[in-house]
């Protein structure tokens, strides 16, 4: 029979594992409190949580909410670092934390929309340009070809324009110019 505590631990990582964009799978053996604490802090700075779970109520929590492949990155003693931001200014952060405080924290891997991510994918997601870097560099490269059909297509266009104003012009000044005979 699980205890009350363990039941209440379940509930409380299946509501954040519902919730969370992102969950990112560590090792922390040999980390001394201190380290933990200030990793912790750094981590809370940049709207990350680090939480040290038991590999089985974790288990039991990511089945539970359908995030079963999580249970893939549940090894020895484990570390979660939790987010429900945008899941590349995540990495960035936690990257950033972990290279500033210079803490050996092995990385297993992520759980990103229900995949599975290896450290070298969530190293290639931190190098990534900030979100909205990518949207300008995505609308620049839709909006210069439809800016070059629209003035290739404008083109012929102004030109049948301006040939039927001059014949139009031609047509209207002909009578008009013409010397009255008499």
């Amino acid at each position: 029979m699980p205890s009350q505590r363990n039941i209440q631990e379940v509930a409380d990582l299946k509501e954040r594992f519902g919730k969370c964009t992102l969950i990112i799978s560590t090792g922390f053996t040999g980390l001394p409190v201190s380290a933990m604490t200030e990793l912790r802090r750094r981590l809370r700075e940049k709207g990350l949580e680090y939480r040290v779970v038991k590999n089985t109520l974790a288990s039991i929590a990511a089945q539970e909410v359908g995030r079963s492949a999580l249970q893939s990155l549940l090894q020895g003693p484990t570390g979660l670092v939790l987010t429900t931001q945008d899941p590349a200014e995540a990495v960035k952060g936690f990257d950033e934390v972990v290279r500033t405080t210079r803490i050996t924290l092995p990385v297993r891997g992520a759980l990103l929309n229900g995949q599975v991510l290896t450290p070298a994918d969530l190293t290639a997601l931190a190098s990534l340009p900030p979100k909205p870097v990518l949207m300008a560099t995505l609308i620049g490269r839709v909006k210069g070809p439809l800016a070059a059909l629209v003035w290739a297509l404008q083109g012929p266009m102004q030109s049948l324009a301006t040939v039927l104003q001059r014949a139009v012009e031609k047509q209207e000044g002909t009578p008009s110019s013409a010397p009255a005979q008499g």
